[in-house]
């Protein structure tokens, strides 16, 4: 139960923040969504490998950080509407769009493991 209610809670707070972000600025909806991927990208590479090592956590509360907030605050479902409807009115930047996010989030999720092996080993010393 306190799993579920972990990654309801922090569910809520990520798609609230999402939300915050695309209302800012409608008119760069695209590019808000390729930075909330790649943060999300880099958030989740760091949760998931420095945290539990540098900060010991429940494992419900993992669990809520990285499927309810970063699950939230990042959609692959999403991704793939929008490039879609995108592609429908301007190929080239669709494939911008994908190749920018996709690109741009494997090199984020990257500088995460990175940091992450710093941060244990600056913890071990």
């Amino acid at each position: 139960m306190k799993r579920f209610l972990a990654v309801f809670g922090f569910g809520f707070i990520g798609s609230a923040i999402r939300l915050g972000m695309t209302q800012i600025s409608p008119s760069h909806h695209y590019f808000t969504l390729i930075l909330i991927n790649i943060t999300g990208s880099f958030l989740l590479a760091v949760i998931t490998n420095a945290l539990p090592i540098v900060m010991p956590i429940p494992s419900e509360l993992l669990t809520g950080l990285t499927v309810g907030l970063i699950g939230s605050f990042t959609t692959f479902s999403t991704f793939c509407l929008d490039a879609v409807q995108l592609g429908q009115s301007s190929p080239f930047w669709a494939l911008c769009y994908c190749l920018l996010s996709v690109s741009l989030g494997l090199s984020a999720a990257y500088l995460g493991v990175k940091l992450s092996h710093r941060l244990i080993r600056r913890h071990q010393q």
